[in-house]
């Protein structure tokens, strides 16, 4: 009786655990399969990464060593690269027209870039004053910004003003999926990284569930030792081809695009 009482006195402590840990992956998991490696600087701790007119743009991360830059993706060599203030933290980036925006970690503001040579345009505020909204990653869906905040939704932006118009959780067969990071558009899926894990969440943006987990851990048996957590896609629309690598990794990877209906 004793042991019986006990059991259900942490019933509902044991409840609130299944639901506050890190989601278990639900939907199937595909194996990433690499078709080529290329170099890539082991000193970019990479926050934001696409692909535009056969060249990477590139961001990097980290107080007073945040930079941007555009890279030969057959050799990772930096063509162009700009500091980014050293109270900044660089984070996510997604091209708009003959620009780019960036994100900072944060402050609440990001930056405006032109793509030909990272010359910086202006800034502009991506929350308000009274919210703690971090920026994260960031893509264009070709009508709209969609950012990632690290939490376990996604926010859609005015694509002229940034003003935040809809937002969406993320779920695993209805668990929230947290520490939404990278993004990128591939087809109708979007595609983000997790932090601090070896694994991309393939989410359907109809319903915000993930309807696979790409799975990026054989890519470590190709990697440094010194090299941290996956960060980082990038898709070539024209040659259909997608691109993942991670912060300080001294490799960038082609992969297989996983088949999915």
């Amino acid at each position: 009786m004793h042991r019986l009482k006990s059991v259900l006195f942490l019933l509902p402590f044991l409840t609130v655990l299944a639901w506050t840990a890190p989601a278990a992956a639900r939907a199937p998991v595909i194996r990433c399969k690499v078709i080529a490696a290329y170099p890539h600087d082991p000193g970019t701790s990479t926050q934001g990464l696409f692909y535009l007119h056969g060249l990477f743009y590139e961001s990097s991360g980290g107080y007073g060593q945040s930079f941007l830059a555009i890279v030969e993706p057959a050799t990772g060599r930096h063509l162009k690269a700009v500091a980014v203030a050293p109270d900044l933290f660089a984070e996510g980036i997604a091209p708009q027209g003959k620009t780019l925006r960036m994100l900072t970690w944060k402050s609440g503001v990001g930056l405006i870039y032109t793509l030909k040579d990272l010359r910086p345009v202006h800034s502009f505020a991506y929350r308000t004053t009274a919210d703690s909204t971090e920026g994260w990653g960031l893509v264009q869906d070709g009508e709209r910004f969609v950012m990632s905040t690290g939490k376990d939704r996604l926010e859609w932006r005015d694509a002229k003003t940034f003003a935040k118009v809809d937002e969406l959780p993320v779920t695993d067969e209805g668990r929230p999926v947290y520490l939404l990071n990278e993004l990128e558009f591939i087809g109708k899926w979007l595609y983000a990284n997790i932090w601090k894990a070896d694994r991309v969440a393939i989410i359907d943006i109809r319903d915000g569930r993930v309807r696979a987990w790409l799975d990026l851990s054989p890519l470590r048996e190709r990697l440094g030792r010194g090299c941290g957590v996956a960060n980082g896609i990038a898709y070539d629309t024209a040659g259909k081809r997608l691109y993942v690598t991670g912060k300080h990794w001294d490799r960038l990877f082609e992969i297989e695009i996983p088949e999915l209906r």
